[in-house]
């Protein structure tokens, strides 16, 4: 099989398979993308995800909080470290009824405590512990805490509250529940105390004052709260029912496995870092402030001196420079304000999708990996796509965040990146693998040049399993044996094919040396095209092709001039041979049906340089290779080579007349 209808056939048989088995890639890129997929649930399952996820949760909580105003209905009462070294710490009986009497002569709505007093101050009960007790228990408005000890024992222990609120309604829990690196990020709005009794949260119990007064109630309290008269009120004419969200579930967003202890909510810090509208315990002793931010406000007293420390860490911290800490009554703060916009309606909560809606969400982007891997070879296009997909899905998620959506981002993230990287990865193993055959084979039949630009430009030069037929101008150059049918008559077979092949190879290695293709054998006869299969497209290049083919021919004569004497030596026939050498316009494609197929060439140049070849047996009969052109190829060969001119004939099967002319040698060989 001659050089070039081989290679048609291996490149045929190659897009064959490719066609055989393109659903096949699409199958193995999908199955590629499962397994990234596979993994990241089996790694996400173990919680090694998390932390990445809260990360990108808290970065997109502090751009959102930012955006909000911060609450104007709470104002707090902070105890500094000046507060304490002018009054005294823990602030004693006397004091804390000033302070309350004061706040209450400007008519708060209500007053949260978030003090722990769960023994008089100084520890003797004296007339200003009294006076503390009948405050406490005449004023409903006053809130007090108590503090939930770690079950395990482990933990701090139970702080009781305020004695004089014993057996009101008055108490009310401020524990918060832990993140890894003690973030709060989630809050609890009722807690059992293992005997059956749940307690509101510090928070939920301040606005359920505020909005009272509003008529605004809550309608699904847990069972035990025992809060009756909450649901009767809401029985009321023009009372509004505030219906809470669910309890956070363990697996909620980007968690995996949370503590599930507590009816817990996410916080959402509404207006962070802003802090809100505040006055210190020595202003409001020394009655200097504004009456405007007690009256009718939600007042939280809370400690931020850092001789008593009491801070937090908080999604929104890691963004802030300085101190990332903030005081717990803070906290507090923007849970009561979180809550305050729930009981308006608000839709300050964050919804998350289902654990299936997740798993659907990791898989979509999975497979939207392995697909796009397969609609794009070139390597700057996967990585600009590569980058918008994840632009567009940190997009997606940070909008589906600002409607309060939190959905996984690191997961599909990695699942994007993941199956891209794997399914490149496999289609580089296998295009190196493939190339590495291919040219392996190629390299046998064509030089490597040529098969490297076959290879580079596979999807310019190839369609439906064929080389595309192509419209260009070559050289064609046949050659021929003379008489070989009677010199082949008296050799032995095995003799004979020997002696063939040892011209051949040589003629095809000359070939091969100056750019030329072989077509194909006929016989002792061989048919090289120069200029394809990749086509010259300039006159330039079109004068190198007919120079090429012409230097061919003259080293060719060297060639069997070399054979002729070492067929001397063996006693092998001394034969001559023809070259007929023709440059035109041609079609070049593969011929044949789709199970077999051959690289060929057609048109009037073709037929020319075989009429060359062929014309004119006894011309220069003493020279071992005769080499015949016609005037369009002596046109492009510029002054370098020595011809003559034998006339204009009209050639066998050829109506118009061809100027034929007789290459001796190039001048450089002179």
């Amino acid at each position: 099989m001659s050089t070039l209808n081989w290679l048609s056939g291996a490149i045929q048989a190659l897009r064959f398979c490719y066609q055989r088995l393109w659903h096949t890639q699409i199958l193995i890129s999908v199955l590629l993308a499962h397994i990234v997929f596979a993994l990241i649930l089996g790694v996400r399952s173990l919680g090694y995800l998390q932390a990445l996820e809260l990360t990108a949760y808290d970065f997109m909580l502090s751009q959102q909080s930012q955006q909000q105003v911060i609450d104007d209905r709470i104002s707090m009462v902070w105890l500094t470290d000046a507060d304490q070294r002018a009054w005294g710490w823990p602030l004693s009986d006397e004091y804390l009824v000033r302070l309350l009497e004061t706040l209450l002569a400007h008519k708060p709505r209500v007053i949260g405590l978030d003090l722990y007093r769960d023994m008089p101050v100084p520890a003797h009960k004296g007339e200003a512990y009294a006076r503390l007790t009948r405050l406490l228990r005449d004023n409903a408005n006053i809130i007090g805490i108590m503090k939930f000890g770690a079950k395990d024992g482990r933990g701090a222990a139970d702080v009781a509250a305020p004695p004089a609120l014993e057996g009101t309604d008055q108490i009310t829990f401020n524990d918060v529940t832990y993140d890894p690196g003690y973030l709060v990020r989630r809050g609890l709005l009722f807690m059992d105390n293992g005997e059956g009794t749940w307690h509101e949260y510090f928070g939920l119990k301040l606005v359920n004052r505020y909005a009272a007064k509003e008529g605004v109630y809550l309608q699904n309290l847990p069972e035990g709260l025992g809060f009756a008269s909450f649901d009767a009120k809401t029985q009321q004419p023009g009372a509004t029912r505030t219906v809470l969200p669910p309890p956070l579930p363990p697996d909620f967003g980007g968690y995996v496995n949370s503590e599930e202890g507590g009816y817990q909510f996410l916080l959402t810090y509404p207006g962070a870092p802003q802090e809100f509208a505040s006055v210190d315990l020595t202003q409001v002793l020394n009655n200097d402030f504004d009456p405007a931010l007690i009256h009718d406000k939600i007042i939280i007293i809370g400690s931020r001196a850092e001789a008593t420390p009491d801070f937090l860490a908080t999604p929104f911290g890691r963004w802030l420079e300085g101190e990332q800490r903030i005081a717990g009554a803070a906290v507090h703060a923007y849970g009561t304000s979180q809550l305050l916009h729930w009981m308006q309606g608000d839709k300050m909560g964050l919804q998350s999708l289902s654990e299936a809606e997740e798993n659907i969400w990791i898989w979509f982007w999975c497979v939207l990996g392995a697909l796009m891997c397969l609609w794009t070879n070139s390597f700057w296009r996967l990585s600009a796509l590569s980058m918008a997909g994840m632009l567009l899905l940190i997009g997606s998620v940070y909008g589906a965040f600002t409607v309060h959506w939190w959905c996984l981002l690191v997961a599909p993230l990695l699942g994007w990146l993941g199956t891209i990287v794997l399914v490149t990865s496999y289609d580089a193993y296998h295009n190196r693998h493939e190339r590495t055959a291919l040219m392996n084979i190629f390299s046998k039949h064509v030089s490597r040049d040529v098969a490297e630009v076959i290879w580079q430009c596979r999807d310019q030069y190839l369609n439906d399993g064929r080389l595309v037929s192509q419209r260009l101008t070559a050289t064609v150059l046949f050659t021929d044996l003379q008489n070989f049918s009677t010199v082949s008559e008296a050799m032995e077979p095995q003799v004979l094919m020997g002696w063939l092949n040892q011209y051949m190879s040589r003629m095809v290695t000359v070939i091969e040396a100056h750019q030329g293709q072989v077509n194909k054998f006929i016989g002792d006869a061989v048919m090289a095209i120069f200029g394809v299969p990749i086509p010259s497209t300039t006159e330039a290049d079109i004068q190198r092709d007919a120079q090429n083919a012409v230097n061919c021919a003259l080293a060719m004569r060297d060639e069997i001039e070399k054979l002729r004497e070492e067929w001397a030596l063996q006693g092998m026939p001394l034969i001559r041979m023809r070259v007929g050498i023709f440059t035109g316009p041609l079609v070049a494609g593969s011929l044949g049906s789709e199970d077999r197929q051959e690289y060929t060439v057609l048109g009037d140049t073709v037929n020319t340089a075989a009429r060359l070849e062929s014309f004119d047996k006894s011309l220069e009969s003493d020279n071992p290779c005769r080499i015949l052109i016609g005037a369009p190829t002596l046109n492009r060969l510029g002054t370098g080579y020595q011809t003559e001119s034998v006339g204009t004939v009209q050639l066998k099967g050829k109506a118009e007349l061809v100027s034929i002319h007789l290459v001796h040698k190039s001048k450089a060989a002179q």
